[in-house]
């Protein structure tokens, strides 16, 4: 695992700020949840750490490297959905499994 530092996240969409200077460290082997109503943010800071999302402004580092403007694919890293209407006719399990 590595070491995730969230500075200064922002995202706007249009006139929607849906994320505003959001700040977080979370260290290696680190378990972290994000909780709120919705609208609140938490989707699309996890969209923006996996790479899916490209900040308004911020940075986003694994281990001290700014992987701000890189691809999912150069982030290695993944995001699990909790629907899991992406492969309904998989268990929990094998919807993880599945990419690995």
């Amino acid at each position: 695992m590595s070491e995730v530092i969230i500075e200064n996240l922002t995202k706007e969409f249009g006139s929607i700020v849906a994320t505003n200077e959001v700040s977080l460290d979370i260290d290696d082997g680190e378990l972290v949840v994000l909780v709120g109503p919705s609208g609140c943010g938490k989707t699309t800071t996890l969209r923006s750490i996996a790479g899916l999302e490209t900040p308004t402004s911020g940075t986003i580092k694994f281990d001290e490297v700014d992987v701000t403007d890189r691809t999912p694919q150069e982030r290695d890293i993944s995001m699990v959905f909790q629907d899991l209407a992406l492969y309904p006719h998989m268990t929990a399990a094998q919807n993880i499994a599945f990419p690995l």
